[in-house]
């Protein structure tokens, strides 16, 4: 009897711990997207030189680097 009423509060906290985690997951996730989108934005509003050289950093050492580390590199306006 008490070892099934300390599973059933470890499970509880599992639960609980786990649906915290989700739900950090959902809003840190709607963050990345929204920052992905302004920064595609931001590309599309560049002249063709700058487009090139953020496409020649994607292609380098540098391809890891975030879009937006990209721009501002190549002197991007914002």
């Amino acid at each position: 009897m008490l070892e099934s009423r300390s599973m059933k509060k470890v499970l509880k906290w599992i639960a609980i711990i786990f649906a915290v985690l989700v739900v950090i997951g959902l809003f840190a996730s709607d963050k990345d997207s929204e920052d992905k989108n302004t920064a595609i934005e931001r590309y599309n509003k560049q002249s063709a030189g700058v487009q090139a050289c953020v496409k020649t950093l994607g292609e380098g050492v540098y391809s890891y680097k975030s879009l937006t580390w990209k721009l501002d590199n190549c002197n991007a306006s914002k």
